[in-house]
């Protein structure tokens, strides 16, 4: 159960993706990693535009499913404006696009929109916050403008995979605003993903502290103590969490992983199923955990089941040849099994 694609949920609360380079491609065409099998049926493209009718380059857009509140997709505008998002399951969207201090809104219908025209009011960022159009914690609101900036550089140079360049900027963020707390989680991430989880700690305890509503914080807590099998710490790290963002998925598959160190599998499905009924895409790993649960329980025809699931969603992941190896032996001691018990019946 040990592996790098366990903590790859705390990436996509970041960049909105078995690894931490599972993620959205900054042209938001399709998403990079591990291939899931989502249907190709609509697309969403446009550009952002500022008050004066300029594009506006690094905003940043969310598509959002209008039916579970879930992100699907997000990433930066291109130097001329343009956004894309492409392959994308059918259904009702909100697209919401950022830019600083200034946010707007659109729906998108379930066969999506080419040629969307996004305009911020950014003349008058101040006027945008008095008029609650920004959706920023007062801790966020305190960041400086250039940590702010070093931020989203970090942010970019994760989706490209550049994790050095990431932490480059991550210092500088840091260096100019110490209490910023998504830089302190995202470099906290970052140290989890090379399996440093006491350093990992410390930084999301001082995001934690800085601004104790920034719920992904918690959430990476959790993924951290369930790295160190400190378990039931980790189920209160996430019932914090869950009070912030009771809709985040991520959350959830945390929960579970902790319920399963801690041999508690019914819990351990509870958690699975409520982690896969608010994921907007299938994710391969929730079908993993849950062939470790089928397997500890001894139900071996899921087991089986969920470990292809896996194979067929994640087919070149790292972890595949392992899994395969594992399906093949549950399938090897099925087969004895039932062989075992014809010979039973038979000699009867």
């Amino acid at each position: 159960m040990k592996g790098r694609f366990l903590t790859t949920p705390l990436v996509i609360l970041f960049l909105a993706g078995i690894s931490f380079s599972q993620i959205f491609s900054p042209n938001m065409t399709n998403a990079s990693g591990t291939s899931l099998k989502i249907p190709s049926l609509s697309s969403v493209s446009g550009v952002v535009i500022g008050s004066d009718g300029t594009p506006i380059a690094d905003a940043h857009v969310e598509l959002r499913n209008e039916n579970t509140g879930n992100t699907v997709a997000s990433g930066y505008t291109n130097a001329n404006g343009v956004f894309e998002f492409a392959n994308l399951p059918s259904a009702p969207y909100e697209l919401v696009a950022t830019s600083g201090l200034s946010e707007a809104r659109e729906r998108v219908g379930a066969d999506g929109t080419i040629g969307l025209r996004i305009r911020l009011n950014n003349s008058n960022q101040a006027a945008a916050q008095a008029d609650g159009k920004a959706t920023v914690s007062v801790a966020e609101y305190k960041v400086p403008p250039k940590a702010r900036d070093a931020f989203h550089k970090a942010e970019v140079a994760l989706s490209k995979n550049r994790t050095d360049e990431a932490a480059k900027y991550l210092a500088k963020a840091l260096d100019i605003y110490p209490d910023y707390a998504p830089a302190l989680t995202l470099r906290g991430v970052l140290s989890l993903d090379r399996s440093d989880a006491n350093a990992a700690i410390n930084d999301f305890d001082k995001a934690i502290h800085c601004d104790p509503g920034f719920a992904l914080a918690y959430t990476a807590m959790t993924a951290a103590l369930n790295q160190l099998n400190k378990f039931d710490d980790a189920l209160r790290s996430a019932d914090r969490a869950i009070t912030l963002a009771p809709r985040s998925w991520q959350t959830y598959f945390e929960m579970a992983k902790a319920y399963v160190g801690k041999a508690d599998y019914q819990h351990a499905l509870q958690q699975l199923a409520k982690a896969q009924s608010f994921t907007p895409a299938e994710y391969a790993p929730i079908h993993l955990v849950r062939a470790h649960v089928m397997l500890a329980i001894k139900d071996y025809s899921n087991a089986m089941n969920e470990l292809q699931a896996f194979l067929t969603l994640a087919p070149k992941d790292p972890n595949s040849p392992g899994v395969q190896n594992a399906l093949e032996k549950v399938k090897a001691a099925l087969a004895a099994s039932s062989a075992n018990s014809a010979v039973v019946s038979a000699a009867r």
